[in-house]
This record gives structure tokens, sequence and C-alpha cells, in this order.
């Protein structure tokens, strides 16, 4: 019974890595996540994807997150990683959790017609950052909508971009009103 369980897991093994590779997953991440053989999965690369894996530091800075061109495709890909992690059952792992979010988000940016920008290592390294709280997700006061900030930076009255676009502002600890451009501080 033991042999068939392992023979099971090793499978799931190469077939999550298959998937990371194809979508563009770097070998050290695809390593961390399946715990195959750096070798191996340099030879898996190469015969799935046809070329060299990609070398070069995996992303490790939580500032890409937090510009406000990238921020909504990653609060976006936080919100679906959660639902997916709350639906899932207790046999799905982190790897597949990860690919059917990131999958989940590209596919609605392509519907929307706009490249998404996050890498399947990016989002591997949000995952990280979310679950080791160096980011969280802020409500916004006006439009209710979450959205990744610092730790550190966290604010109990957080205004997102969009909302302070058309003139949003918090002063004194009460409810966001609008103001006229130049009057908020």
């Amino acid at each position: 019974m033991s042999t068939k369980r392992a023979l099971q897991l090793e499978i799931r093994q190469y077939r999550n890595a298959e998937r990371l590779l194809l979508l563009g997953a770097r070998v050290p991440i695809v390593m961390e996540m399946t715990r195959l053989s750096s070798w191996f999965l340099r030879k898996l690369s190469l015969e799935i994807r046809g070329e060299a894996p990609r070398k070069g530091q995996v992303p490790n800075s939580d500032q890409w997150y937090l510009r406000r061109q990238n921020n909504l495709e990653a609060s976006l890909f936080c919100a679906t990683y959660e639902s997916l992690k709350k639906v899932a059952d207790a046999g799905t792992d982190e790897c597949a959790l990860l690919v059917g979010a990131y999958s989940q988000v590209r596919a609605a940016f392509g519907a929307a017609g706009v490249a998404a920008g996050m890498s399947i290592d990016r989002a591997w390294w949000l995952v990280k950052s979310v679950q080791i709280k160096n980011l969280r997700r802020a409500r916004c006061r006006v439009c209710q909508g979450r959205y990744l900030q610092a730790w550190s930076r966290l604010e109990r009255s957080f205004l997102c971009w969009e909302c302070r676009q058309q003139g949003y502002a918090v002063t004194g600890g009460r409810a966001p009103r609008l103001v006229r451009r130049g009057a908020a501080s």
C-alpha cells in the first residue's frame, strides 16, 4: 500500500514540475515546490521548453507588488489564491493552488485584453511574502477593494490609488470625503 502511495506522490511531483516549467518557472522554484533534483529539472526544462532554463536571481523584492501598475494584478492574484485555498480539499498541494490562481489571473487579464505583468516566479514570491507577513491586504475606505500593502505601512484609513485620484482624502481620522484638488494635505 505504501508503495502505491509513494508512486502517486512521485507522479504528482513530476506533473507539478511539468506545469510549473510550462508556465516559465525557474528551476530553483520548481525544485523547492517539488523536491526534485536540480539536474533532473534542468533536463526536463530543456525537453519541455526546447531551451536552457533561465538563469539569474529569483525575484525577491516586495516593492514590485506595491507599484501602482502591479498592485492590482498582485491583489487579484492574492484574492484568487485565497478563494481557491478555501474551497480546496485537504489533499490539494500548494503547487496546484499556485498554478490554478496564476492561470485564472492570466486568463482574466487576457480576456480583458491586458497583458499580465506578473510571472509565475513573482506569483510564487508573493505567496511567500504573504505567508511570512511582509505583505498584507488592506481594505480601501471608499471602494472597499482589498489591495496589497507593506505590513510596516498598513494604515487604518487606507485609500487606494483610484480613490485618491478621484479626489478622496481622509483627514483627522474621519470618514473619507471628496476634497478639492490641492486642498488635501
